[in-house]
C-alpha cells in the first residue's frame, strides 16, 4: 500500500474538506499537542488512505505556494462505493473541481478535484468487470 502524507496549514481544517466536501473517512488522528492542534491524521476513502501533517518541519514558509506542483493523486474506487454519490457530495459542498466527471475512451468514470491545500486529486472508478 501506499499512503502519501500531504503537508497540511490546518490539520483539522484538511480533514473536515476530506469528510465533508470528498465523503472520506477520518482514519486516526494523533492526540493533540499543547496547544491543543492535530499535527497528524489519516483520511480514508475505499482502500486508499492519505495521511495529513502539519507543514512545519515539511514545507519552507516560501515553499508553501508549490506544494503538490506536478503532482496528482489518483485513487481508483472499488465497486462498494457510487462516484456518482461522491461527484454530487463534492459539487453540493461546494468542493475546487477542476475536471468535471466524464466517462473516459477507456470506460473509466473519473474527476479531479482541489483540497484545502491544493493538493489535485483524481477519483476514479473502473468501468464494471464483465462476467
Amino acid at each position: 500500500m501506499l499512503s502519501p502524507i500531504l503537508a497540511c496549514v490546518s490539520v483539522s481544517q484538511a480533514i473536515d474538506y476530506y469528510v465533508e466536501k470528498l465523503g472520506f473517512e477520518q482514519a486516526w488522528t494523533m492526540p493533540p499537542n499543547e496547544a491543543g492542534f492535530i499535527e497528524f491524521a489519516c483520511v480514508r476513502l475505499g482502500d486508499a488512505e492519505i495521511l495529513l501533517g502539519i507543514t512545519e518541519g515539511f514545507v519552507a514558509p516560501n515553499a508553501l505556494a508549490f506544494r503538490g506542483t506536478g503532482i496528482q493523486i489518483y485513487i481508483n474506487l472499488p465497486d462498494t462505493l457510487n462516484i456518482e454519490t461522491l461527484y454530487a457530495t463534492a459539487q453540493a459542498s461546494g468542493a475546487v473541481i477542476t475536471r468535471e466527471l466524464q466517462t473516459r475512451d477507456w470506460g473509466e468514470r473519473s474527476y479531479n478535484v482541489k483540497d484545502a491545500d491544493g493538493y489535485n486529486l483524481m477519483i476514479a472508478q473502473s468501468p464494471p468487470k464483465s462476467e
